[in-house]
């Protein structure tokens, strides 16, 4: 009943909208849909005449909706879910069309891939770095395979800053932000002109934030949070042929981290450890106060430090009959994160993370056309390493501190291409490959014991790609294609003994899709929808739980089949009068053919068909509805915004429980946001936000530790910010 009341409300807003939207219409001229440049295709082309499910956002959405970072355009793309881990909030936990990956473990691949400036993140541990100084996040959906290689299964999520350009005079910008629980922001950003060949663009971060839960425990307050983030952008452009951009940026933060709730059933061992279970055994003062979604229990002082940095270098050098690519990457990341393991006032559980990671890219490619072909081919080039101390203790260990210690090697190589060619003016077929190959060497100690041992392995894969696209008019065009994506293989990272580490294969995605772009009413409507169906082969599933020696630990295996059909609809209309309305809505039937998981948590390898069981972070339902409206009222330009956001039902993490309990589910919710803003044509500008405005307790994510118990993590209150602007 209440998604259909959601839904139904949704539609009367849209209804209201629209009908206010005629009346204004019939009051002014209409401007049309702008044109939206995308890289999707790793070439500039048109949002519209690109064959590809692909949301874009661009710098002034970004800032009309008060977007922080990547998790405040969760749903506003259909089939999107953009999350953080709970566990490590830095860290994403990106799902697209029900294909995605919420663990910070080294050894496990992401299935989204997140570029920046079109660098890959190798992990997705620093991936969801504060919004600073953006120009654009494009967000593709389905396998993206042939042209971005391993670990997009699902899609991809593209960030591009912002970058100066030589001869033009200073400028800049400055922003400060006071809200909610002590928020506290500083930006800055400004080009500096270093005359016609040269340009430098220089922007800085700070934030500080108090958090916004209380540990009764130790009575302080959690997820504070302190971040100190910069980047340096140069550009060089001698002529008409040559041009380079070098990117440096860093990225500082440290916190408290993350806040667990105890969410155990009475079966479970953390049951009565703490009074937000819901034990009987607590008095009803204390079952009061637990209450609270927001008040937890924790006894161990939990603390989160990472450092990042990096560089993207990237030259485009003009053949005449193509352009050639070059990007050079470098990021090192580094984490140290203290958890509180079972919520409680019981030391019984506790983890110490101590985290170095660095990735080195090249990728180098040639883009060009004659009458009839356009073309991409390219080389890549990828080196990841990471190490790792896992120190564990409390109760669990007899008061014993072991430590995990383990590392790995990575070196993979690909060569891509795609080729469009038209048959007719309106034809276009579509062919596209990439084949890849990667090795791996693991090192792993596990705990308790005396050496480490050592692992290596190696995989290949050609992900192929075809497509048509016909376009029945310069506004119209529909196109269908198949294509494959793989997730590399590897290693368990969390392996408690020699066995159990691996190799486990990689998986494989072949997705059908088909879809419409159009933009009609004189191009006031922009109309796009999609319709796909994926099989997802070799399903690297895992169960986490106690082995028989009594040792917590993660076990993966190739053991799961599924089949995940969907569709999905865009829309944007400029009514007139400086009114626009943005909407989608996405339908997901994700469900398991095969699942023969070892869910037992008995350290027996004893897998039993779990086939029945729901997919995680695939609601069946999602969708967005928003407005802005903008108006000259004398002292300057009145912006009003407003965001309404559903997502059904859905399971945060997998396992046995599932089958009994909806203790994992972040139950449908509808969240809303607004942003008011005045900005004058003198360059000042103040800006009122806010987000989930009617205060929904939302559940981030709920794991579970096997026959220990289940942990949660919830979603940000009611948060607020007052900013004041200057452009210069």
């Amino acid at each position: 009943m209440r998604q259909l009341a959601t839904i139904g409300l949704l539609a009367s807003t849209a209804s209201l909208a629209l009908t206010g939207a005629a009346a204004a219409q019939g009051t002014a001229g209409a401007a049309q849909v702008e044109e939206i440049v995308v890289t999707a295709q790793k070439r500039e082309q048109n949002l519209q005449d690109v064959p590809v499910a692909v949301s874009a956002f661009g710098e002034n959405q970004l800032q009309a909706q008060a977007v922080g970072n990547l998790t405040d355009l969760s749903a506003k793309a259909p089939n999107v879910v953009l999350a953080p881990v709970g566990a490590y909030p830095y860290a994403s936990a990106f799902f697209i069309r029900g294909l995605g990956f919420a663990d910070v473990e080294s050894t496990f691949e992401p299935s989204v891939g997140v570029e920046m400036n079109g660098v890959y993140l190798a992990r997705n541990s620093g991936a969801l770095q504060d919004f600073f100084d953006v120009a654009s996040v494009e967000v593709l959906r389905g396998p993206q395979g042939t042209l971005y290689g391993r670990n997009t299964i699902g899609g991809v999520v593209s960030v591009r800053t912002k970058t100066p350009v030589p001869g033009d005079p200073m400028s800049g910008a400055v922003q400060a932000t006071i809200g909610d629980n002590g928020r506290e922001e500083g930006r800055f950003a400004v080009n500096v002109p270093l005359g016609d060949i040269f340009a430098a663009r220089v922007s800085m971060l700070y934030k500080s934030y108090d958090g916004y839960n209380h540990n009764v425990t130790l009575n302080r307050k959690e997820g504070d949070n302190d971040v100190h983030s910069g980047r340096l952008t140069l550009v060089a452009k001698p002529n008409d042929v040559f041009n380079a951009t070098l990117v440096a940026d860093f990225d500082q933060e440290k916190g408290s981290g993350a806040s667990f709730r105890n969410a155990s059933l009475p079966s479970q061992v953390y049951y009565n450890f703490s009074p937000d279970t819901g034990s009987p055994v607590y008095s009803a003062a204390d079952l009061a106060k637990a209450s609270d979604v927001y008040n937890v229990y924790g006894d161990t002082p939990t603390s989160a430090k990472i450092a990042t940095w990096g560089l993207a270098l990237t030259m485009n050098y003009d053949l005449g009959f193509g352009q050639v690519t070059s990007i050079t990457g470098y990021r090192k990341f580094k984490d140290k994160v203290l958890s509180d393991y079972d919520a409680s006032p019981v030391n019984f559980f506790y983890a110490f993370r101590d985290q170095t990671h660095e990735q080195f890219s090249q990728e180098l490619r040639l883009a060009g056309k004659t009458d009839r072909l356009d073309y991409v081919v390219g080389l890549y080039y990828l080196d990841q390493s990471y190490d790792i101390t896992n120190a564990q203790g409390g109760l669990i260990y007899g008061g014993a501190t072991p430590a995990q210690v383990a590392g790995q090697k990575n070196t993979g190589y690909a060569v891509f291409g795609q080729a469009d060619y038209k048959l007719t003016d309106a034809l276009t077929l579509t062919a596209g490959g990439r084949w890849s190959y990667e090795k791996k060497e693991f090192t792993n100690q596990p705990l308790f014991y005396p050496a480490s041992m050592t692992y290596k392995h190696d995989w290949d894969n050609f992900s192929p790609k075809l497509g048509v696209n016909y376009q029945f008019n310069p506004l119209v065009m529909a196109y269908a294609s198949w294509s494959r994506g793989f997730r590399s293989g590897g290693y368990n990272g969390r392996a408690a003994s020699y066995t159990s580490a691996g190799p486990y294969n990689a998986e494989t995605v072949d997705s059908f899709e088909a879809g419409v772009k159009s933009e009609v009413f004189d191009r006031r409507l922009r109309l796009n929808g999609a319709v796909f169906s994926s099989i997802y082969k070799d399903m690297q599933t895992g169960a986490q739980g106690l082995t028989s020696a009594g040792v917590y630990e993660s076990i993966v295996t190739n053991a799961g089949k599924a089949k995940i059909s969907g569709a999905e609809a865009e829309a944007l209309w400029i009514v007139g009068g400086g009114l626009r309305v943005n909407a989608n809505l996405a339908y997901l039937d994700a469900a398991f053919e095969d699942n023969f998981t070892d869910l037992t948590s008995d350290g027996v390898d004893n897998p039993t068909d779990n086939s029945d069981l729901p997919m995680i972070y695939a609601p069946k339902w999602s969708g967005s509805l928003g407005f802005t409206w903008t108006r000259d009222v004398g002292v300057g330009d009145l912006t009003l915004n407003a965001n309404a956001v559903y997502t059904d039902d859905m399971y945060t993490s997998g396992g046995v429980i599932n089958r009994t309990s909806d203790v994992q589910v972040r139950k449908a919710n509808t969240l809303y946001d607004a942003t008011v803003t005045l900005e004058g044509a003198a360059g000042w500008k103040l800006a009122l936000w806010g987000k989930n405005l009617t205060d929904e307790k939302v559940i981030n994510n709920t794991f579970g530790l096997g026959a220990l118990g289940e942990l949660r993590i919830y979603q940000p209150p009611r948060t607020w910010g007052l900013e004041l602007g200057y452009k210069f």
